[in-house]
């Protein structure tokens, strides 16, 4: 099943939002409130995150299946103000508002059978969609706002051991040993972020570069809890990360040291 009425109704509101957000006179109204009152934009925010948390547990019908969807949206918001064009913007809108409908329909399903392999497929793609929107849109707002360096390293690690122990709690039962690996996940990409933050690059290349990491290590883990670990496994993602982060290195533009 791959439709739902209230899932469709839900993603309609999500795509809505996100296209009046995209209007110029709104969103320049908006960056004017943020300017002149920080905590009316504060209120704002946390009134979003709550409404989409509450869709995400009415539909998942437990709070440890919120944090893809929920950062997912987050992401959605905050990568939206750093697209200019406006043909980008309404096919980026179109493209999570697809995505954010994939998800919850696969949390829908997950209700009624908790090993539906299509369903934890989806949330896979959706893990790897919220991870590089967070991490695009940290990378953007540090390297474009004045925001402390040791502030976006618990902004990253805490947004991947969130998605992680989502998405790990879907394939191993034990809470506390999933919780361990999601942290450890965490606390590599905390410190490969510290690295990639001595990079010349923008943030789409640095968050791209951050995401490669993220799935090679994440994909361990994976055929770890799967029994699907071995050396041959190890060797492909680590000749995987080799050669993709290369390619995007050689491909993007190199910003002059200042």
């Amino acid at each position: 099943m791959f439709f739902h009425a209230r899932i469709f109704l839900y993603s309609l509101i999500f795509f809505g939002i996100l296209e009046f957000v995209s209007i110029d006179f709104i969103s320049s109204k908006l960056a004017f409130l943020s300017d002149k009152n920080f905590l009316f934009s504060v209120l704002i925010f946390f009134g979003l995150f709550f409404y989409f948390y509450q869709i995400s547990k009415k539909i998942s019908k437990s709070s440890k299946m919120t944090p893809i969807p929920v950062f997912f949206v987050v992401g959605s918001f905050g990568l939206l103000y750093f697209i200019q064009a406006h043909w980008e913007q309404n096919v980026f809108i179109v493209l999570c508002s697809f995505i954010y409908y994939l998800i919850h329909i696969a949390l829908y399903r997950l209700q009624t059978c908790k090993k539906d392999k299509t369903a934890i497929g989806i949330l896979s793609g959706g893990n790897v969609a919220a991870i590089f929107l967070m991490y695009a849109v940290a990378y953007g707002i540090y390297l474009n706002f004045a925001i402390p360096l040791w502030f976006f390293m618990i902004a990253i690690i805490i947004v991947t051991t969130l998605i992680g122990f989502q998405y790990f709690l879907l394939i191993h039962e034990n809470k506390m040993v999933v919780l361990s690996y999601s942290l450890i996940l965490g606390f590599i990409m905390m410190e490969i972020v510290w690295v990639l933050n001595f990079w010349p690059f923008g943030y789409l290349t640095t968050s791209v570069a951050g995401l490669i990491f993220y799935f090679v290590f994440w994909d361990i883990i994976q055929c770890y809890f799967l029994e699907k670990l071995s050396k041959r496994r190890i060797v492909a993602n680590m000749v995987f990360l080799s050669v993709i982060v290369t390619m995007v290195l050689l491909s993007t533009r190199w910003l002059p040291a200042v």
